[in-house]
């Protein structure tokens, strides 16, 4: 008899220029799909979340919300087993109750999923953390409502977390998990030759995308746990010591800072052109040299080992990746495809060597992946 989940996402609530973050939460529920399951997903809306393609204010039917999610329905080829409910809104729920009752396995992502009463049937309610050092921040030291209750046990992408991180107590024992990668739809085989303008953006160059600020910082302890921002201003002057121009596709406007960056040999483009969506993202990652990032000033503070999902999608597609260590080079293979640097100095020396045996990281980059990411590997030791 197939195993049975019911996976919370949070993809129709991100509707626009967010392929990304749709495939952060549609890797678990696609992966245990390939994987054999049968899976139901689901996920909740509030009305003031209802906005249309040019992000205003507008009814449900009207929605760019509802049209995202049958996209990705349609072409993800799911059947009705999916459910995208409006609070405040009646909706037909005998079926999901029905099939909860009695799964093997509830993922709640990032606790996006309000209605955990629907899934109470299912044997294992998973709550998954997907911004390690944050999530514990914002739930002990500012009260917010994080959406724990319901579930009966606690994983997070924070490789580190429960073996040397520093974050506050929550009363709740986090199991690390690496982000998966659903090879069906991301290796460098499904992504094909990339072509186009989208991945001629990308085009040997160093690339990566991200929100630049991101939400606030916080505080816990008298120390700060801040955003990206912070991170890429030591870096700014890794174009002069390497000779490489990357390109960065973020929310970060015209400015002083973006000029500063500019200045020093750093490319900025929208996100609007790259991220609206999946297939021309997949595009422009699997046409970069690699990814050069830094991770979130909190993540490194923390040394929460926080691991990229997105990351782990220029692995599967064949391309090295350069990324800030936040203590993930514990626990996956570093130095062959997947590089770790701590400082701007080790950020640009690392580069150069990547440079010199380009070929070899990008074989080793999909090994990582295949044997680490996958979803058999990550999801399947997850559920043990």
């Amino acid at each position: 008899m197939r195993k049975r989940a019911v996976v919370g996402v949070g993809v129709a609530g991100f509707p626009r220029h967010a392929a990304g973050n749709s495939w952060a939460f549609l890797q678990w529920a696609t992966g245990l799909r390939e994987m054999g399951w049968e899976v139901w997903m689901v996920e909740t809306l509030a009305p003031k979340e209802l906005v249309n393609a040019a992000g205003r204010p507008c009814r449900w039917g009207e929605s760019l919300n509802l049209a995202t999610w049958n996209a990705y329905l349609r072409e993800l080829g799911w059947d009705e087993k999916a459910s995208l409910l409006l609070e405040g809104e009646k909706a037909d729920e005998r079926k999901l109750r029905e099939f909860a009752q009695g799964a093997d396995l509830f993922l709640n992502l990032s606790g996006h999923f309000k209605r955990v009463d629907l899934v109470s049937g299912a044997a294992a309610r998973v709550y998954v953390d997907l911004d390690p050092a944050f999530t514990q921040i914002w739930a002990k030291v500012y009260g917010s409502k994080m959406n724990f209750s319901g579930h009966n046990a606690f994983w997070s992408v924070g490789l580190s977390m429960g073996r040397g991180a520093v974050v506050p107590e929550t009363g709740h024992a986090w199991k690390p998990v690496r982000p998966p990668v659903c090879r069906r739809y991301w290796s460098a085989g499904a992504a094909g030759k990339p072509t186009g303008p989208t991945a001629g953006a990308g085009r040997g160059r160093w690339t990566t995308i991200t929100h630049w600020h991101g939400y606030a910082a916080v505080e816990w302890e008298g120390r700060s746990y801040g955003n990206k921002a912070e991170e890429f201003e030591k870096l700014r002057g890794w174009p002069g010591r390497t000779g490489l121009r990357p390109r960065v596709v973020t929310d970060l406007g015209p400015g002083k800072e973006r000029e500063a960056f500019e200045a020093e040999g750093w490319e900025f483009l929208e996100p609007a052109k790259i991220c609206a969506d999946w297939k021309e993202y997949r595009a422009f990652l699997a046409a970069s040299r690699g990814e050069f990032s830094p991770a979130k000033a909190g993540y490194v503070t923390a040394q929460t080992g926080w691991f990229s999902d997105r990351s782990a999608l220029y692995l599967s597609l064949g391309r090295p990746v350069l990324l800030q260590d936040t203590g993930w080079s514990r626990w996956l293979p570093e130095g062959r495809g997947l590089v770790a640097f701590r400082t701007p100095e080790e950020a640009a020396e690392k580069a150069q060597a990547i440079e010199r045996d380009y070929g070899r990281h990008c074989r080793a980059a999909e090994e990582v992946a295949a044997e680490f990411l996958a979803e058999s590997k990550a999801i399947g030791e997850a559920v043990g």
